[in-house]
């Protein structure tokens, strides 16, 4: 029995890009300079965030176009218990002055986020899948948007909510989570969340969840109960970005409606994608490629979206399977034969026709065929 090296280990992978991000990024810790950092601080956010959306749309194979309403009733949630709110509701007005607790704001977030979910998994799933599920999926989180957009009283309206602290933690200076040490906070946080979602693709509930991807009714046939899966599924899917938007107000120390809108449930989409959709590490890989080519085009032209859409479609025409796909191929083909097979079809055709046919020793030849004894004549 071989030992697997450690250093294949996708959560090491995580861990090590994730320490030397901000340096990459052009941040030198020694010198603070936050505008590096805080764009890798929103590269881990989106990562974990698109990591969420992609249990649902790589690990099931069902495409949610509303996964931004998750992210922003987390952001919303958090943002209303630290701030506050004073909002008429059923012929009173309900008050709430605020608090500094980020375990509680978490926690609270979870419980509204989480049971959504599972209420709309219990609604939709068993009666949609595919390009339906999308839609109606769509259609629930552009609810959640005009919500936030028009109940002004509750949500700030099209300001969103303002002026939000960051949480005070013990022994610590106030303005302590600021900068590289609120990179800091979110890097732990988001690996500990990305150590559970590794847990759960790896897991027998994880196998489950690829055999339905790969054929509905197979899996019905084993005796799985494909639309019990599919809601759990969907329910665990929710959980990361309420994470994601939790972090995001305190990082933001704001929140507008925009969060919930439907481009940044497409963002997600282009992220998984680019990253590669049935890996682990895709949305990651994804995440970081999405914020660095808006962060360089942006600074070059203010066309920059129109750039980034041109480039996601010819990546995804070239290397359907991302990244990841590519990393892959190079490991199994060679660097060479891997580039080959992203331009030309007959490149891949003869590498996946040399792959199937086994070895040339090991054909069958026509001297090592036995002999067939004559038949008796009477």
């Amino acid at each position: 029995m071989t030992k697997r090296n450690p250093f294949l280990s996708p959560l090491l992978w995580t861990a090590i890009i994730f320490a030397v991000l901000p340096l990459v990024a052009g941040a030198n810790p020694f010198t603070h300079q936050s505008g590096f950092v805080d764009i890798a601080t929103t590269m881990l956010i989106f990562a974990l965030f698109a990591s969420g959306f992609n249990l649902l749309f790589g690990h099931v194979g069902e495409l949610s176009f509303g996964h931004a309403m998750f992210f922003t009733i987390g952001a919303y949630a958090t943002a209303l218990f630290t701030k506050g709110y004073s909002v008429p509701l059923f012929g009173r007005t309900w008050v709430w002055g605020g608090a500094d607790n980020a375990l509680a704001a978490l926690a609270i977030s979870l419980v509204i986020g989480l049971l959504w979910a599972w209420l709309l998994a219990r609604i939709v799933i068993p009666r949609s899948s595919g390009i339906y599920f999308s839609m109606i999926t769509l259609a629930f989180a552009q609810v959640i948007y005009f919500i936030t957009f028009k109940w002004s009283d509750l949500t700030g309206g099209e300001d969103g909510i303002q002026a939000i602290s960051r949480p005070s933690l013990p022994f610590v200076a106030s303005d302590w989570l600021r900068s590289y040490n609120f990179y800091w906070s979110t890097a732990v946080v988001v690996f500990l969340a990305l150590c559970l979602l590794y847990w759960i693709i790896r897991s027998p509930f994880g196998s489950v969840l690829h055999a339905i991807r790969e054929n509905k009714q197979r899996a019905r046939f084993l005796g799985y109960d494909v639309n019990k899966y599919r809601v759990n599924a969907f329910v665990l899917s929710a959980l990361f970005p309420l994470i994601a938007g939790w972090l995001w107000t305190y990082y933001q120390q704001a929140i507008n409606p925009d969060a919930g809108s439907v481009e940044y449930s497409g963002n997600v989409v282009m992220m998984s994608l680019l990253g590669g959709m049935q890996t682990f590490m895709g949305p990651i890989i994804g995440a970081l490629v999405y914020w660095e080519l808006q962060n360089n085009i942006s600074q070059a032209t203010k066309y920059w979206e129109a750039w980034i859409g041109i480039v996601f479609v010819v990546f995804v025409l070239v290397g359907p399977r991302g990244i990841m796909g590519l990393i892959d191929d190079i490991r199994h083909y060679g660097f060479g034969a891997a580039i080959a097979r992203l331009f030309s079809r007959r490149a891949r055709y003869a590498t996946d026709v040399k792959e199937e046919l086994p070895p040339v020793d090991e054909l069958p030849s026509e001297t090592s065929a036995p002999e067939t004894a004559a038949p008796e004549t009477a």
